[in-house]
């Protein structure tokens, strides 16, 4: 009977024990990720912001005092900087809004401040515009790591800085004809910042935009002209070429990609395609089949 006793004991001290720790990990998991997007609703940011959130995704930086910030001054604004594991910098510029960011800071004049104060130094310079902060990574060079590896890990700091610092997002254009599908991402971000002094809100937005053409028809056994555009109210792009390989075709056309602060496009957009391959043409539209995506 004791031993009934103990074993119940054990058990229930056991189960307990099981749903506490279960418990601090659903917990754990649902604060790190509410930590993670903390930055989205946020019309201003400071560099704590950057630091945490970069950090959710395994980037760590500490304040680093090798560079002068005077040295990086933008009129009257310095710089917080950083290091992180692999030697590169970053430098944070805080403004009061992306209105003050924009007119303080034109790109290719800060390109042209940073080539002078880096000319003993050999750092390449990465610029991301973060609301009303100004973000510059200095990535050491030559890399220490293969070119790969650098560049995924760069690509992994401009996908944190993008979707979790600038609250960006993505909707994706598909279609498809006989001889042809067709997609178009588009990766955008809006911002609004109130001037209470004013009584008036501001608007800052950016995007890009990736077309993709698969080819399933028969592939020719040499090289044909081809041509493509993508067009839609107000905004039309396409490549002609002379010849693209039968090579070139299945893997898939490089079409590019662009990007600017224009149009956006709308959750009823369609997009005309009109592909020509060796003479044959093809129309048919791309459009937004997951109306969620709005909903992110």
């Amino acid at each position: 009977m004791e031993k009934e006793i103990s074993s119940f004991i054990r058990l229930k001290y056991t189960s307990a024990f099981f749903v506490v720790l279960v418990t601090l990990i659903l917990t754990s998991s649902v604060f790190v990720s509410y930590k993670a997007r903390e930055a989205v609703g946020k019309e201003i940011l400071d560099a704590h912001d950057v630091i945490r959130t970069l950090r959710m995704h395994g980037i760590v930086l500490k304040p680093e005092s090798s560079l002068n910030p005077e040295d990086y001054k933008v009129e009257d604004t310095e710089p917080t900087i950083y290091m992180d594991s692999h030697g590169n910098q970053l430098l944070i510029y805080t403004l009061r809004s992306f209105i003050e960011r924009q007119q303080k800071f034109d790109e290719f004049e800060l390109l042209d401040k940073l080539s002078l104060a880096l000319q003993d130094k050999s750092y390449y310079p990465k610029l991301y515009k973060v609301k009303n902060l100004q973000l510059i990574y200095l990535i050491a060079y030559p890399f220490k790591e293969k070119d790969q590896v650098v560049n995924d890990y760069m690509m992994k700091i401009s996908k944190a800085i993008f979707k979790d610092l600038n609250d960006g997002k993505e909707i994706v254009f598909t279609g498809k004809s006989a001889s042809w599908e067709a997609k178009l991402t588009v990766n955008y971000y809006e911002h609004w910042w109130t001037d209470d002094s004013e009584n008036k809100v501001h608007h800052e937005s950016y995007h890009t935009k990736k077309p993709t053409l698969t080819y399933k028809g028969q592939i020719p056994e040499h090289p044909v002209p081809m041509e493509y555009s993508f067009s839609t109210i107000g905004n039309k792009f396409g490549v002609t070429w002379d010849e693209i390989t039968p090579e070139e075709l299945i893997k898939g056309p490089h079409l590019g990609s662009g990007g600017g602060n224009g149009y956006i496009p709308l959750e009823n957009d369609v997009y005309e395609v009109k592909v020509t391959l060796n003479g044959k043409k093809e129309e048919f539209d791309v459009s937004i089949r997951d109306t969620s995506q709005f909903s992110k």
